[in-house]
């Protein structure tokens, strides 16, 4: 009789055991929430006029140094050796100034780009917090980590649906 007391107790501590460590894990793709997202749209449109508009400045700035340029290649039988020299000079100057300022300008809006970026995670990051204390989910996983899994446990549209909710006036400050 003692023999299959200890045996039910052992066999109910091991039922009750093994309930009290299963997790909820899930897994969702954030890249995909980020770049279909409202605000995430709203985002990378941004940052693709910008760079455009920047891309449009360089453009017409390398276009009259060129020209530039042409015109001292075909003045250069013209001008005295000196005063050519002087030109040269200057012309590299520009060159210079030009590469300089077009560097700066470009990491600036790079920096400003992950700077709204990381801003935007953080906010999504909120709702995954709050996500996951909602729905008692031990752990979230992002889908690029994840080789296979069941479709059942891809959180992804439902999170794209609260964010979309949550983040409507996404500011986009310089």
């Amino acid at each position: 009789m003692i023999k299959y007391k200890i045996i039910v107790f052992f066999l109910i501590n091991l039922v009750i055991s093994n309930y009290s460590y299963s997790q909820n894990i899930v897994f969702a793709d954030l890249d995909k929430i980020i770049k279909n997202s409202d605000a995430g749209k709203k985002i990378i449109t941004h940052f693709l006029n910008e760079n455009k508009i920047l891309l449009n400045e360089f453009e017409t700035i390398k276009n009259e140094i060129k020209k530039k340029e042409q015109s001292l290649i075909s003045q250069k039988n013209l001008l005295a050796e000196d005063e050519y020299l002087k030109k040269i000079d200057s012309l590299k100057k520009e060159v210079n100034n030009f590469n300089s300022m077009s560097s700066k300008k470009s990491k600036a809006l790079n920096d400003f780009k992950i700077m709204v970026s990381n801003s935007f995670k953080k906010e999504i990051n909120k709702i995954l917090k709050e996500f996951s204390e909602k729905n008692k989910i031990d752990l979230i996983i992002s889908s690029n980590q994840i080789l296979i899994g069941k479709s059942n446990i891809d959180v992804t549209n439902d999170l794209l649906i609260i964010v979309n909710k949550k983040i409507t006036k996404f500011e986009i400050k310089k």
